[in-house]
């Protein structure tokens, strides 16, 4: 008669290629992981870039063209923005081109950071005496 033999349990060469291949796919879900975050990151920087750009380019829309804060010159403001609470410095240039027309270049960056900056020009004109 033949004897059958049974394993019981599992063997070490299977526990550690079981251990290995855990490893190996916890290794990879952290790395995505870290990838996701950072793209968050530059996500949420680039909607508080926006987002500071266009509240400020509507408050200087809204002035009256001889408002001192059109003034010709150079102006600075950082500013805590929403998503995530980014800290969006912007500075601006105004300038006059001519009588009726003021040029205004803004630009932001995340503030501290040396990183690229966002640019936008407005040119604000006086009305222009069209008539209904």
């Amino acid at each position: 008669m033949r004897r059958r033999r049974t394993t019981c349990g599992t063997g070490l060469i299977e526990t550690l290629v079981a251990a290995a291949l855990t490893l190996i796919l916890m290794v990879g879900a952290a790395e995505l992981l870290t990838l996701a975050i950072r793209a968050k990151r530059r996500g949420d920087l680039a909607a508080a870039i926006s987002a500071a750009i266009a509240d400020r380019l509507e408050t200087l829309k809204s002035r009256p063209f001889n408002d001192p804060e059109l003034a010709a010159g150079d102006h600075a403001e950082t500013s805590r923005v929403e998503p995530a609470g980014c800290l969006i410095a912007e500075t601006w240039h105004i300038s006059d081109d001519g009588e009726r027309l003021k040029r205004i270049r803004l630009e932001a960056r995340e503030a501290g950071r040396t990183g690229p900056r966002t640019i936008v020009v407005l040119f604000v004109s006086r009305d222009l005496g069209f008539r209904p």
